[in-house]
Parts: structure tokens; C-alpha cells; sequence
């Protein structure tokens, strides 16, 4: 075979703390320090009459690029990062921004109505009760879409409780209002919450009680004092407030970090990881994750901190948490967790998380299959599309859990999915407890063929081995995690649930999508050392 001619480029080992192409993140760097690149190539072809045998491994040409170079495909590689999320819609419109902030305008002064309404029924000086609105999560941190949801805090006075003037009176003042569609109310989450739909806008609508009455005064001191009083539920609620203000002042350039959520929230939902009920990532997972790769490269482009992303948390040791403050956190480490990511508040606590041991595992090869796209930054044919696909349930799995709801009415049905979708993690485990993995599909499919209001999740399955699939046990398991109270057992009453196995001819066309990741991802990883937690996942 020829021999391949010298190359007048030369490369060095880079430390292992270097998992980023480090060339990328430092174009921008005032130290002008790049680190070197690692480039895979093909030999070129025999000479006449010799026979085409491949070579038993590739052989990869180890490069140390220009500066220059690598500084303008990283130029490059941004633009198109950000006319992709252009393309795919990724941020709102200004029209769309100005009625969201009617939107949260119009809850402050409904809120505030209902806490008159509620003193003046509880003999109590109407001037003095007050309530607000606060927002958190990607809305107030500027990383939302147009399709986003606005998470939304009702802050409340102490004569306000929970279960009956948050959840039945100012419930039924929402219902009331020409604006408002779709209400429902998920109760007996760890953080329970109203969800709704105003003047188009979907909110999701948690509640804080103050012991105080004049609430809107006493929430813009967040005095220790004043949290050390409240009860636990408001104190969850509270908590994504006071998270949000924290990832604000710990990223040092908002204009980055906004940039890099988006593509992070985009690649998530795309390859269906954005969906906490489903032992997937949360919002605030992701901005947690996000913060912390801007934190550690406050001078990367664009295109650099979405790179080190994947080669962070690809090759993170997840028995370690992810913090946002150097020191080491005290707090517990929950029995079962298996990607513990740290709040920036005080004290420090875990976010909340579904994560099973299937979901872990798809969440890896994820992170592992965006580190295996982006881990090449000469090659000249790449495409952000490429990283973007959506996943190909149809590709990846031959059977799939098929989970029908349906209730009498539209009303009804959004409760009762609701309520259901917030025990979607138990079912999830028993099929791990029988030797069944799932990758459980986010989307919410509609059986047309049946009259009544009805949702359908698919839920593609990962055998161990060979088993048959006892789906009236399972169910009949399941609704027991589903009525385990009074108010799954009044739902199940008008509303229910079938569960069934079906194969790729059953699912709906919108989930049998052809995928190139498969013959792409062969030709990536050319060069790539595998490590032994990456054996594992593939």
C-alpha cells in the first residue's frame, strides 16, 4: 500500500483536562494559547493491480492546525449554529414577547383581586392581603422559545391555603375568564400546580403562602426569617425563584448562556430528553448544565461551549455531582440517584429528578452520540442537522408500550392526563424491575379511530431477553399507584387507562423517521478512544 507523504503540520499530546477542543474555545482568548486538534483520514487508494483489501484499523494523522484556521471554522460553525436556531424558531418574535408580558401583567392583577376576594371572606382588612406573580425558569433567564411555557409563581398571603383558595377559588376565577383555556391541576406532585393556557400562552402555575398578609411586600426582601417559616411545599415552589436569580449572577455573559440553552433545550427535544414525568431532564437540569460549561469558559464562542458540552458531560463521572459552586456540597445524596445535579441556592439541595436506569442510559448515549458529531473541528462536510435529527424510535425498536388515556371530555381528560403523567415514573420502574428497559417517547399522539378524548404515549421497549410482556398485570400493578388516593380513585371513576404491546406497523406516522445518524456516526467516531464507561453504553 503507499505510503502517506509527510504532513507539514505537527501534533503533541494535550493534557487529559482537555476534553474540548481547546483550539475552538481559545480563538477568542486573549492568550492565544490553542490547543492541538486530532484530524482522522483515510490512506489513500493502493496502486494499479494491488488488491483492494481495507486496513485492519483506520489510520488517523495526528494535525496541529493554524490558529487562524481553526479560529475561522469556529466563526463559521457559530453563524450556522445560530442561523439553525433561527430556522428551527428557537426564540420568540417581538409580538410573541409582548404578550407574554401582558400575560404575566394580567395574573399580577388577577392574583391580586383573589387575595381581596379571600380577606374580605375572611374578615380581614382588604388594603392589608396581598399576592403576586413571579416568574422563573427559561422565561425569566431569556432562554425560552415561542412554544415555551412560562413557569409562574402565585405568591400568596397566610389566609390563602394551598388546596382550597389556590386550587378551587382562584382556580375558578381563572375558568371565568374569556383568556383562559385548558386548566388543570396536578395536586399531589412534589411541586403542585395549576396548568393552563392564557390568551394562547400555556403557564404552568405553582404556589408559595407567605406567613404574612401583605405577600407582595414581604417577597421582595426574601428575608432568611421570613423562609425559615413557611412549609415545605412553598419552599420547593420558592426554590426555582431563587435558583433562577443565582444562575444570573453566577454565568459571566448572559448573552452566551442564553445562546447555549436554546441549543441545548433544541437538541433535547429533538432527540427526546426534554421531559422531566418521563425520567428525563427538566428545565432547570439543562440550565444548570448550561451555566456550568459557561462558568469554566467564559471566553469559548459560541460553537465552543456547545462542543465542550458534550465532551464534559459525555465523560462526566456521575457519582459527582454538578455544582455550580467550587467548594463540595454536604447535602444527602438521595438514595437512587443517578445524575445529581446541584442547586445554586442556600442551603444547597438536588434538584428534583425521574431519572431511572433506562432514561440513564439513553440520556448517555446521547450525551456520548453529540460528543462523537462534534468532536472533529476540521470536518468539512459537518451539519449541525445532523446533531438535531429527531430520534428514530421507528429504527431503534422493534416493540413498543402503547399507553391510551381517555376520559368523557376534553376537561376531564386534561386532568386525568395529568394526574397519570405524574406517575409515568413508576411504571417505567416495573418494567426495569421485570428485565424490560423502555425509551419512553415524549409526544402525545391521538387515537382518531376512537371518540372519545383520548392521548397515547408509545414508549419503544429494550428487552434483556426474549419475554412476553404481561400487560394486564402491569396494569392492574400500575392503577394502583394511580388511586392511591382519593383523587386518583374519583378520576378513575369516569376516566381510564389500557396499556398494550404493539410493532412498528401500529405507530402513527409522525414517529417513522428516516435517520442518517447511524452511517454518520460510524464514519465519526474514526479515531475516537472509546472509554470504559462508553463500552457499556454502546
Amino acid at each position: 500500500m503507499a505510503a502517506v507523504g509527510p504532513v507539514p503540520w505537527q501534533w503533541q499530546p494535550s493534557s487529559a483536562l482537555a476534553l474540548a477542543p481547546a483550539g475552538l474555545l481559545a480563538a477568542t482568548s486573549p492568550s492565544g494559547n490553542h490547543e492541538p486538534q486530532t484530524l482522522p483520514f483515510l490512506p489513500p487508494p493502493p496502486p494499479a493491480g494491488y488488491p483492494l483489501l481495507p486496513p485492519r484499523a483506520p489510520i488517523v494523522l495526528q494535525l496541529h492546525p493554524h490558529p487562524g484556521f481553526l479560529a475561522d471554522v469556529d466563526r463559521r460553525r457559530s453563524c450556522s449554529l445560530l442561523k439553525l436556531l433561527k430556522d428551527e424558531g428557537a426564540a420568540p418574535s417581538p409580538e410573541d414577547e409582548k404578550r407574554r408580558e401582558q400575560v404575566i401583567r394580567e395574573l399580577k392583577k388577577i392574583v391580586m383581586r383573589w387575595a381581596k376576594a379571600v380577606a374580605r371572606e375572611q374578615s380581614v382588612p382588604q388594603r392589608m392581603a396581598t399576592a403576586t406573580v413571579l416568574t422563573y425558569g427559561s422565561y425569566s433567564l431569556g432562554a425560552h422559545g415561542p412554544e415555551s411555557d412560562i413557569d409562574a409563581l402565585c405568591v400568596g398571603p397566610c389566609i390563602a391555603t394551598l388546596q382550597y383558595h389556590f386550587f378551587v377559588v382562584l382556580r375558578q376565577i381563572l375558568e371565568g375568564r374569556p383568556e383562559v383555556s385548558g386548566v388543570q391541576t396536578i395536586e399531589s406532585a412534589k411541586v403542585p400546580l395549576m396548568r393552563f393556557r392564557f390568551s394562547g400562552v400555556a403557564i404552568d402555575f405553582t404556589y408559595a403562602q407567605l406567613p404574612v398578609i401583605d405577600a407582595s411586600k414581604a417577597i421582595n426582601t426574601f428575608s432568611p426569617q421570613l423562609l425559615q417559616k413557611i412549609d415545605e411545599r412553598s419552599w420547593r415552589s420558592l426554590s426555582g425563584v431563587r435558583v433562577n436569580e443565582k444562575i444570573v449572577r453566577l454565568v459571566p455573559n448572559s448573552e452566551k448562556f442564553q445562546i447555549l440553552l436554546r441549543c441545548v433545550k433544541l437538541w433535547a427535544r429533538k432527540r427526546g430528553l426534554h421531559c422531566h414525568h418521563l425520567g428525563f431532564f427538566a428545565g432547570i437540569h439543562l440550565a444548570i448544565l448550561a451555566a456550568y460549561i459557561c462558568q469554566r469558559f467564559p471566553n469559548a464562542s459560541v460553537n465552543g461551549l456547545f462542543i465542550v458540552f458534550f465532551q464534559t458531560f459525555a465523560h462526566w463521572p456521575w457519582q459527582v455531582p454538578v455544582s455550580l459552586h467550587d467548594e463540595p456540597t454536604d447535602c444527602l445524596h438521595p438514595e437512587g440517584r443517578l445524575m445529581p445535579i446541584v442547586m445554586p441556592c442556600t442551603p444547597p439541595e438536588f434538584c428534583v429528578s425521574n431519572v431511572t436506569r433506562s432514561t440513564f442510559k439513553k440520556i448517555r448515549e446521547e450525551l456520548t452520540r453529540g460528543y462523537a458529531f462534534t468532536k472533529d473541528p476540521l470536518r468539512h462536510d459537518f451539519e449541525w442537522t445532523w446533531l438535531f435529527e429527531p430520534f428514530p424510535y421507528a429504527e431503534k425498536h422493534q416493540q413498543f408500550l402503547r399507553i391510551a388515556l381517555c376520559a368523557p371530555t376534553l376537561a376531564e381528560l386534561r386532568d386525568w392526563a395529568g394526574w397519570v403523567k405524574s406517575r409515568l415514573r413508576f411504571l417505567i420502574l416495573k418494567l426495569e424491575r421485570a428485565g424490560i428497559g423502555c425509551d419512553p417517547c415524549p409526544s402525545e399522539e391521538i387515537d382518531h379511530a376512537v371518540e372519545e378524548p383520548n392521548m397515547v404515549f408509545y414508549w419503544g421497549l429494550i428487552p434483556e431477553k426474549i419475554m412476553h410482556v404481561d400487560t394486564s398485570s402491569l396494569k392492574e400493578d400500575f392503577m394502583k399507584d394511580v388511586t392511591n388516593d382519593v383523587y386518583g380513585k374519583v378520576k378513575c371513576t369516569r376516566s381510564d387507562v389500557t396499556i398494550s404491546v404493539v410493532g412498528l406497523s401500529q405507530l402513527p406516522k409522525s414517529m417513522c423517521t428516516h435517520s442518517v445518524q447511524w452511517q454518520y456516526l460510524q464514519h465519526c467516531m474514526l479515531g475516537y478512544q472509546a472509554t470504559s464507561e462508553d463500552h457499556v453504553i454502546w
